[in-house]
């Protein structure tokens, strides 16, 4: 990885787990998912300049783009409903991975 993804990373991991200290979320426990996505937003941090949800098309209007930055206004629903983002990157507090719940 070059100095610049190396960084970028760096960042996004630190604002997600600061993030996480402040919202009633947390990272899913399965650290290949979280590193997943947190490459994904890297790319696209690197390639639009804003870390947007890699499970969003970017459409290049920034209104509407704007609200797909990770953490994307679509998250808490999601999470409240399914337990899990879409991405799975944040669950809530009492989160269960799927092989835990038998399914």
């Amino acid at each position: 990885m070059d100095d610049n993804r190396e960084q970028e990373e760096r960042q996004i991991r630190k604002i997600l787990n600061e993030y996480t200290v402040h919202s009633p979320y947390k990272l899913n426990p399965d650290g290949k998912i979280v590193d997943r996505v947190v490459k994904g937003l890297v790319m696209r941090k690197i390639k639009f300049g804003y870390a947007y949800c890699p499970c969003r098309l970017v459409t290049g209007d920034k209104d509407k783009d704007k609200k797909i930055i990770c953490p994307c206004v679509y998250h808490a629903e999601e999470i409240e409903r399914d337990g899990e983002c879409h991405c799975n990157l944040f669950v809530r507090e009492n989160y269960q991975r799927r092989d835990e719940k038998g399914e």
